[in-house]
């Protein structure tokens, strides 16, 4: 007897909270479905086909701006490979040129100069490609910066292939590799040395944070995308159910209307119909029910 007074209790209660969900439902929708229907029926047909389509736009549209928005970072991405490439060759020639003339300076080989030979032939492509760049480098601060520090490292390359060409001359002028003086210029050449590879391995290290920081905004992106066509299709599901309970409610409940009052003249027993409240076609229709 418990079992079933609790049982019954619960019942009411769900009986009583459908009733006002109910309530509050048709509260809510009872004036903008009265609007609707006062709508013409050559409008309904129109807003009913074209509410789908807001999901096609709205789809359309994230896809396009997430398209633009990963192009753009995957130029960027390429721009910072390019640029960490490039430092990577600087430092290359620069250490070879010093190498090489090490070399030339201890046997006297014309063979080792070859390294400081190339460093003087590619370095102002070198340059010029870093120059390049970092003039596309997005953000008007960054790219100051940037192009600041490349020229600080470019006054330190032509200032070390000054001294390693200095270095040669004075081998080649028949002074000897122990002189005093070439042993400072070797210290001076060391120190600019060190102070060019700290640069580039920094300028490398920062491309290489901003590297890995754009490969994380593609993922993002990537993940944005998937986001973005599941609510897509929400948002399809929604229209197309919006615009499916729309058309019902408008011609086919008025068609019904119409059909069951003339069914009702037909036998005998005619049904009231209300007034027509639009002018269209199926408003024609209700006025000849008469």
């Amino acid at each position: 007897m418990v079992v079933d007074a609790t049982t019954a209790r619960g019942s009411r209660t769900v009986t009583i909270v459908a009733r006002g969900l109910a309530d509050l439902w048709r509260a809510v929708s009872g004036p903008p479905m009265r609007a609707w229907e006062r709508v013409p029926i050559r409008v309904q047909g129109r807003i009913t086909v074209g509410l789908p389509l807001v999901a096609v736009v709205i789809s359309a549209c994230l896809a396009l701006n997430g398209n633009l928005t990963r192009v753009a970072i995957e130029t960027d991405i390429q721009r910072e490979f390019e640029m960490t490439v490039a430092l990577g060759n600087l430092s290359s020639l620069m250490v070879n040129a010093e190498t090489g003339m090490r070399g030339y300076l201890l046997t006297g080989q014309q063979e080792f100069l070859e390294p400081f030979a190339q460093a003087t032939q590619q370095l102002p492509g070198a340059f010029g490609e870093l120059t390049a760049l970092v003039s596309d480098e997005p953000g008007e601060r960054p790219r100051d910066e940037m192009s600041a520090r490349l020229r600080e490292l470019e006054s330190s390359a032509g200032q070390q292939m000054a001294d390693l060409s200095f270095q040669q001359q004075f081998v080649a002028g028949g002074r000897s590799p122990d002189d005093p003086e070439i042993r400072r210029h070797l210290e001076y050449g060391k120190g600019l040395m060190d102070r060019i590879r700290a640069e580039v391995a920094d300028l490398q290290g920062q491309e290489r944070v901003l590297l890995d920081r754009r490969i994380t905004d593609i993922n993002d992106i990537r993940i944005r995308d998937y986001v973005s066509v599941a609510l897509a299709l929400v948002a399809a599901l929604a229209t197309r159910s919006l615009a499916w309970f729309l058309f019902r409610r408008g011609i086919p409940r008025r068609v019904d209307r119409l059909t069951t009052c003339l069914r009702g003249r037909r036998e005998g027993s005619p049904s009231e119909l209300p007034e027509p409240t639009k002018r269209d076609q199926m408003g024609q229709l209700e006025v000849l029910r008469s």
